[in-house]
């Protein structure tokens, strides 16, 4: 009822605007590629030219990158490879493996001993009208490799979508996992039920030691989940008005609460406050601290969207990507705009002077899209 109220009132403003007299209108975004600025350390070179750093991970003095190498659409399967490099590209460990195409390489995780951790999230779909992804069983999995590569151990999840395992964290040995998780299976095939928050921890060897939920009745998202200090912080939007978010008085609506929990996955303190936006990603880290989207480090940015942070040492890299123009042929029963990018690599000073900025083609490839 409060969508279609809302529905019925934005219909009427638009009306009643174009009853009033014409406004001139909005200016246009202006979208060029960036300029291109001093010279590309020699040792960055290939790694621009190949464009290597796009949809990476960063973390301090280590790159993870999860890639596709084939499909096989007949099937339904997908073979993922997922790299471990160090800050020049050079490969440290991979992994290899097939899997059903409704899972998908999250959570990509630097581990303390030098290995890495990811997730193989399940996410659903339909096949056809009344057959879906998870009318077989699913099993969202953690899967943490050695330095060289080497499984060390492989948990499945029984029955977990992967937006249940979306945050991942390393203490003391211990992993922790923080995300949303459905309430309950519903008859309904594409209908979604209502959420809880979602908090694990895996043992050294993968074992499930700790489940806890923070819950009410209603839909409750986790936007962010971050370490501050000994404990887990976690940005929460929430209609419901129970359960652990009694007194939200929400009437329905999204209210942000953030909560901190300890070790043992047990709620220390609630409030209601904004908290951090689910955009506001994490990129990197600097100094053993994380880099955020809202670090006043970037304040100034001005090359697209920054996807990654690298610290060099004697100087940083922002990768970015940015919006140089829109897509000529875009079909007409496509609603979104479709654009041209470009992926940046910008070098800073520690003072955040401009050292050096250089971008590579990273534009989809939409004809084929079309064709296809």
């Amino acid at each position: 009822m409060k969508k279609q109220y809302i529905a019925f009132l934005f219909l009427f403003l638009l009306l009643l605007s174009g009853c009033s007299d014409p406004q001139p209108p909005m200016q246009q975004e202006v979208l060029k590629p960036v300029e291109q600025v001093g010279q590309i350390p020699d040792e960055l070179i290939e790694i621009v030219e190949n464009n290597l750093w796009k949809d990476v991970t960063a973390f301090d003095g280590r790159v993870l990158k999860s890639d596709i190498l084939s499909s096989d659409q007949e099937n339904r399967t997908v073979t993922h490879q997922i790299r471990m490099m160090d800050l020049y590209g050079k490969e440290l460990a991979a992994y290899t493996c097939s899997s059903d195409d409704a899972y998908h390489v999250t959570t990509l995780t630097a581990t303390a001993e030098g290995g890495f951790l990811f997730v193989f999230g399940f996410q659903d779909y339909a096949y056809g009208q009344n057959t879906w992804a998870s009318d077989k069983g699913f099993a969202s999995r953690v899967i943490k490799c050695d330095k060289d590569g080497n499984v060390q151990f492989d948990t499945a999840l029984e029955d977990m979508e992967g937006r249940a395992l979306e945050y991942c964290f390393e203490k003391n040995g211990q992993f922790y996992f923080f995300g949303t998780i459905q309430k309950y299976k519903t008859k309904n095939r594409g209908i979604n039920p209502q959420t809880d928050i979602y908090m694990a921890r895996l043992n050294e060897n993968g074992e499930l030691s700790n489940t806890q939920c923070i819950a009410g009745s209603d839909f409750d998202d986790l936007h962010f989940a971050e370490r501050s200090g000994d404990h887990f912080v976690l940005s929460i939007s929430a209609q419901s008005d129970d359960g652990d978010f009694t007194g939200s008085n929400s009437g329905g609506y999204p209210v942000k609460w953030v909560f901190t929990v300890d070790d043992d996955l047990e709620i220390i303190k609630k409030k209601r406050s904004p908290g951090r936006d689910f955009s506001d990603t994490q990129l990197g880290e600097k100094d053993g601290a994380p880099v955020y989207k809202s670090t006043p480090l970037l304040n100034d940015f001005d090359a697209g969207t920054p996807t990654a942070f690298i610290d060099y040492g004697d100087f940083f890299l922002i990768v970015s990507e940015n919006n140089t123009g829109v897509y000529e042929n875009t079909p007409p029963a496509v609603s979104s705009i479709w654009y041209y990018t470009e992926t940046v690599y910008s070098g800073y000073d520690d003072s955040g002077k401009l050292l050096f900025r250089a971008s590579v083609d990273s534009s989809p490839d939409y004809d084929n899209w079309i064709n296809n």
